[in-house]
C-alpha cells in the first residue's frame, strides 16, 4: 500500500503539467485561428481592421464578433452567411472560441488610442482596433516562463 502511494504521490505532478501544457497549446492555436481570421478580414476589407460600426463608428466587441462570425460587405455591414451582396466570411463559423486558460470566450476591444497593459483575466481575449492585435487576456507564465499575455 505504501508503495501504491509513492507512485501516486510521482504521478500526480507529472499529470497536472501534462494538463497545463495541453492547455498552452490550445491557447497557442486558438490565437492563431482568430488571428487568421483577423488578418483575412483585414485582407478583405481594403486592410480595415474588424471592430468598427460601419453606421456609426464606434467600435464595439460585439461588433468585431458579428464581422468574424456573420458575412460581411466591403463596408463592414454583416447578414446571415450566404445572404446576397454580402460576399465574404464568415471568417471564425464556431464563434468566438473560448480562451482554455479561463473559460472565458468575452473580449475586451481596445479602441483606437486605448491602452491596457497587463492581462486581469476579466475576459478571455483583448483586441487591440488600431493594430488588429489579439491577445489571450489570462495572468500567468507559459511552460517556458513567458507570460501567456505575450503569447
Amino acid at each position: 500500500m505504501a508503495i501504491l502511494s509513492v507512485l501516486v504521490g510521482m504521478a500526480l505532478p507529472a499529470f497536472g503539467d501534462t494538463t497545463d501544457d495541453a492547455e498552452e497549446v490550445a491557447l497557442q492555436q486558438q490565437l492563431q485561428r482568430v488571428r487568421t481570421a483577423i488578418e483575412f478580414y483585414a485582407f478583405q476589407h481594403d486592410q480595415e481592421n474588424p471592430g468598427e460600426d460601419p453606421d456609426t463608428g464606434t467600435w464595439s466587441a460585439d461588433t468585431l464578433t458579428s464581422q468574424l462570425v456573420l458575412a460581411s460587405d466591403i463596408d463592414g455591414d454583416t447578414a446571415a452567411p450566404g445572404s446576397w451582396g454580402y460576399p465574404y466570411g464568415p471568417y471564425l463559423t464556431d464563434g468566438i472560441p473560448e480562451n482554455p486558460i479561463n473559460g472565458l470566450s468575452t473580449i475586451l476591444l481596445v479602441g483606437p488610442g486605448g491602452s491596457f497593459t497587463s492581462a486581469n483575466d476579466s475576459t478571455g481575449w483583448v483586441y487591440w482596433a488600431d493594430t488588429g492585435d489579439f491577445r489571450a487576456n489570462c495572468s500567468g507564465n507559459s511552460s517556458d516562463g513567458d507570460p501567456l499575455f505575450e503569447l
